[in-house]
């Protein structure tokens, strides 16, 4: 995955409403308000002329020359998708999922092989609608799924409805291996859908689960930024563990995708679905800010993580730095049992600062964890987004548990690293009190030199310098900082 180097606001694109077409469709209403309050661009799409296949009429609500665009509407057809993609780009938009991801993220047998170990035993055929696949070609497919022996319940399906969350898109089958049954399954499954099939038909083996609901993750460029219910049972709120499935979404390389988790009654967390992030149903009742905030960041260009060595530091967005600056874990698992006062106030610094707008992306606070353990041990962070003349200020903090093991030297190299890499940043300065001399030997080693006394505070500076082809760098910081993608 890459970010945007351009750093201006995405624009969120929503289906309009067909009665009032200046409007986002009300089903999407309430998102539009979120992502518009997050700093995102919102405009319309007439979904109806899109699928009639009038791709360009289908943008006459958005503005040319767009920049970059996230989409979020109703699930389309792939090649719908990709229509909409040319036309975006034709209209001088950048679509921040391609035709390729979208794909990929949506059906099952171009994500199965990423997520094998973690999902249910699964195979597909291709057919057309309608056309149901030969009984011995069906029983060959149901036969692989199973122990030798044993009864394996199945899921019919297609390959981009392939969780079995909702009757309309699944058909199950008590036993795979009676193949007069399942042959009449399919064919109901096949006439069910009709021309919304979507590739073929697909045999999910099903898994005891325990009766804890299913948790929907949203995942931007590979980081988890929403977790909640599935919309099918919205009562039901499971906080999965998400060790294992993280490694597997951000080898998927799809920028917005979702996973649909379940706990099988041995304890382990199953991928029951992936999907792409798109077209997913939001769940009613919960805070959705952290998702689109999530979006206004990575589609801005910059990164949600940055990650090198032992140390990755992990953008605190506002939403959810307005639970730290309350002294709340808001997720993290922080070394002492809580955020520091020091970290919360850094937080709350940054959630004035983006109420007090315009929306700078990417120039607020990052908690520093243990890449390792995701064990959070401070923060880091800029005092505010550089200036007219490339001037950005930093501040750092650690948990008490955490101090004198190096992993302030680290972030703030890390982040340095990466903040004279941008085109707007010409000096990152940090100050510190005359007697904190542990601070100030943290900044030396990460490369700052004394710039002189400020306002009774000490001054230390990278400035970035032009390479041969006019790019700037940190004059003495380490090189392949960079953020993960």
């Amino acid at each position: 995955m890459t970010v945007d180097p351009t750093g201006g606001p995405p624009l969120l694109l929503f289906p309009g409403d067909p009665l009032r077409p200046r409007r986002p469709d009300p089903h999407f209403a309430a998102e539009a308000a979120t992502a518009h309050s997050a700093g995102a661009g919102c405009a319309v799409l007439d979904h109806e002329a899109l699928l009639a296949g009038d791709a360009e009429g289908a943008l006459a609500r958005v503005p040319r020359g767009a920049g970059p665009v996230w989409y979020r509407g109703r699930p389309l057809p792939a090649a719908h998708h990709a229509a909409l993609a040319a036309a975006l780009t034709a209209h001088g938009g950048r679509p921040l999922t391609s035709p390729a991801a979208y794909r990929t993220a949506r059906e099952l047998p171009r994500w199965y092989a990423t997520f094998r170990a973690l999902t249910p035993p699964s195979g597909w055929l291709a057919c057309a609608p309608g056309r149901v696949p030969e009984p011995s070609a069906l029983a060959r497919l149901a036969a692989g799924l199973g122990a030798p022996g044993r009864p394996c319940p199945l899921l019919v399906t297609d390959w981009g409805a392939s969780g079995g969350h909702e009757a309309e898109d699944t058909c199950r089958l008590p036993d795979g291996a009676d193949t007069d049954r399942l042959v009449s399954t399919v064919g109901r499954y096949l006439a069910l859908r009709g021309e919304r099939l979507t590739g073929g038909v697909a045999l999910r083996a099903v898994e005891p689960l325990d009766p804890v609901g299913v948790a929907r993750v949203w995942w931007v460029d590979g980081e988890p930024v929403l977790t909640g219910p599935h919309p099918g049972a919205p009562e039901l709120r499971p906080l999965p563990d998400l060790t294992a499935v993280a490694p597997a979404v951000r080898a998927l390389g799809a920028r917005f995708v979702t996973t649909d988790l379940a706990r099988r009654t041995d304890g382990v967390w199953r991928v029951l679905e992936v999907g792409d992030g798109q077209v997913a149903a939001l769940p009613p009742g919960v805070d959705h800010r952290p998702l689109f905030e999530a979006l206004v960041t990575a589609g801005a260009g910059h990164p949600l993580t940055l990650a090198a060595g032992r140390v990755a530091l992990r953008a605190l967005l506002p939403a959810t730095a307005a639970r730290v600056a309350d002294g709340e874990a808001a997720g993290f698992d922080w070394i002492d049992g809580a955020p520091a006062a020091t970290t919360s106030g850094a937080a709350g610094i940054a959630v004035r600062a983006a109420a007090a707008g315009p929306c700078r992306p990417g120039w607020g606070v990052f908690v520093l964890t243990d890449a390792a353990t995701g064990t959070a041990l401070g923060s880091i962070g800029f005092h505010g987004p550089p200036d007219d003349e490339g001037f950005v200020e930093i501040g750092y903090d650690l948990s008490p548990s955490a101090r004198g093991a190096g992993w302030a030297t680290e972030a703030v190299r890390l982040l340095t690293g990466w903040a004279t890499d941008r085109p707007e940043v010409r000096i990152v300065c940090a100050l510190t009190e005359p007697e904190n001399v542990a601070s100030q030997r943290v900044l030396e080693r990460a490369g700052f030199r004394f710039a002189g006394e400020r306002e009774g505070l000490r001054a230390y500076e990278v400035r970035a310098v032009p390479d041969a082809g006019g790019a700037v760098a940190g004059e003495r910081l380490n090189a392949g900082s960079h953020p993960r993608s």
